[in-house]
């Protein structure tokens, strides 16, 4: 039975190609059931047209059996209401070729010039389907597509790909004019589909400063000398044993060489792991896979077999040893563990995916860039990554539970509970809806409360702090100095609502307020640029709103006097 999201995905594929997108693309996360989707349009396509024909593709050798199971699973009587003189379905691959079936699924691999041709010789393909679709514009499928279309230019072509990023940036645009529906796995996780990702970045003393990159990754064999060392390999064994005991996981590695002698590495540890590799034979690889699946392996080791079309539930934990700058391949990596045991999600069930990050975190993707958490904690999360840590130390970490992050426990738990307070908050706190704002302090100005004292709050290592000015004995238009004390507040939150509500002046210290809105003035420029001493220049402040402009004036004011208290 079809879940909702999959019903409006197919629905939707269907509108494109009767709006005259002819060529779609569906992406659907890992776990989302893609087989399922596109074999439900395709079965249904043939159907109602007895003359129609349909022919998946795949990029291997592996992910061609899933969808003849599926059939079985979904609907095995669907496979004898075909002709009667041969099977409705075939395969064509190295030692198979059964070119005159209604639905056919290839390797792309094996539909030569010559194939194509004996293919279509039983008549034009109708619908082409075309699996893990971020590999399209490569050319073997360039040249199929080329081929169908020459035989049948009213070709129906859909894509399905949990990735459509490609890290050598070479756009699926140039086959698929639109995208029918996009499913993220925030999505699928938020619905119970998915798991838990619980994610940890683990430090190590590794350098990417002489690792250079080609087709928007890095190149492997650099990088390989730089991760793929005896010290890190011992790192990985001693985290997954501190962190992750007892769950199965799969550890992905930069080379085959990697791959084999990180699987060595734990099973001198006592664990039973195996690695595979491109050149592993198929029926050892199937023998490895299928005793993983049982529980027999605690764990497997790959260099880029595993990363697609991969399916093994009862996986609960992914080892990332090689950093990348590639989202999908972060993401097809990451999507491996994500899928429950038992169909849906099972309270608690989550899946711990241990990021071995380097030093110079930069530009690695990690977690919090491919998981559709919030931009301002995504932010936190890489800014928190790149701090300074002991080797082998947990840096930062969470749950995310399709909408929230969870970082109980770790540096971030901080920053997420300030970044989810100031996005409710009505407050002007400066810097807004930021993350770690200037010297790491947030402040927001009350204005001049009913008793004419000037207040501000500051927010600063997770203490509040109150300012306060008094005017002047003989002229109370002017001010004396800000005068900084603490206060004690076991949520420093709630506090702050209280004192701004007991002493703040609403137009001034509310972020939604009209004056907010209007052009900055001469005035409250040039005396913003005096405060700001070269951290902020002019240019850039006279582009400021009034509220904005009115903001930073109460922080600079704010940092100067707590550094004067020496806070």
């Amino acid at each position: 039975m079809l879940r909702d999201y999959q019903q409006r995905a197919i629905h939707n594929v269907y509108e494109q190609w009767q709006s005259g997108h002819r060529e779609t693309l569906l992406v659907a996360a890992t776990g989302a059931g893609k087989t399922q989707m596109y074999l439900s349009i395709g079965m249904d396509a043939l159907d109602v047209d007895p003359d129609a024909r349909a022919l998946v593709i795949a990029h291997r050798r592996e992910l061609i059996e899933q969808p003849i199971e599926r059939i079985k699973l979904m609907n095995a009587q669907w496979l004898l209401n075909g002709s009667i003189d041969r099977p409705r379905v075939g395969v064509i691959t190295q030692g198979r070729c059964d070119t005159d079936r209604q639905l056919t699924v290839a390797t792309v691999q094996s539909m030569n010039e010559r194939r194509t041709t004996e293919l279509l010789r039983h008549g034009p393909i109708t619908h082409l389907i075309t699996d893990e679709a971020h590999h399209v514009v490569a050319g073997g499928y360039l040249r199929l597509r080329s081929q169908l279309l020459k035989a049948n230019p009213n070709l129906l072509h859909l894509g399905v790909t949990a990735t459509p990023m490609r890290a050598d940036g070479d756009g699926l645009r140039k086959v698929y004019t639109s995208v029918a529906d996009r499913i993220s796995i925030a999505d699928l996780v938020r619905q119970g589909w998915l798991v838990k990702p619980r994610w940890l970045g683990v430090s190590t003393a590794v350098s990417l400063s002489g690792v250079h990159t080609r087709a928007g990754d890095y190149v492997a064999s650099e990088l390989a000398d730089a991760v793929e060392t005896e010290s890190m390999r011992r790192l990985v064994v001693q985290s997954y044993q501190q962190y992750a005991a007892g769950r199965r996981f799969i550890a992905f590695t930069v080379t085959v060489e990697g791959a084999h002698k990180l699987a060595e590495a734990f099973v001198e540890s006592g664990l039973r792991v195996r690695a595979i590799d491109g050149g592993t034979p198929l029926e050892e690889r199937a023998s490895i896979l299928a005793a993983y699946r049982k529980g027999e392996l605690d764990g497997l080791t790959n260099c880029q077999v595993l990363t697609e079309g991969f399916d093994a539930p009862g996986t609960s934990c992914i080892l990332m040893c090689r950093p990348t700058r590639s989202d999908g391949l972060y993401v097809q990596c990451m999507g491996r563990g994500l899928r429950p045991a038992r169909g849906r999600a099972e309270p608690g069930e989550d899946c711990l995916i241990l990021d071995f990050i380097p030093a110079d975190a930069r530009n690695i993707v990690m977690a919090g860039d491919v998981l559709g958490i919030p931009k301002e904690q995504a932010k936190a999360i890489r800014e928190l990554a790149e701090d300074e840590a002991e080797e082998g130390a947990v840096q930062v970490g969470f749950t995310f539970d399709g909408e929230r992050i969870d970082a109980s426990g770790t540096p971030l738990e901080i920053v997420a509970r300030q970044i989810d307070y100031l996005q409710a908050s009505t407050l002007a706190w400066y810097p807004p809806r930021g993350t770690r704002g200037t010297d790491d302090i947030l402040t927001v100005g009350l204005g001049r409360g009913r008793d004419n004292n000037e207040r501000i709050l500051a927010v600063r290592n997770e203490q509040l702090y109150g300012l306060i000015r008094y005017p002047q004995p003989d002229d109370s238009s002017r001010y004396g100095p800000w005068k900084v004390h603490r206060i004690e507040a076991t949520d420093i939150y709630a506090r702050a609502e209280a004192v701004a509500e007991k002493w703040g002046v609403e137009t001034l210290m509310n972020r939604g307020t009209s004056w907010r809105g209007r052009m900055i003035s001469e005035k409250q420029a040039s005396y913003l640029a005096k405060l700001a001493r070269g951290h902020l220049k002019l240019a850039a402040i006279r582009l400021m709103t009034a509220g904005e402009a009115a903001q930073a004036i109460t922080h600079y004011q704010a940092l100067d006097a707590l550094g004067r208290a020496d806070v």
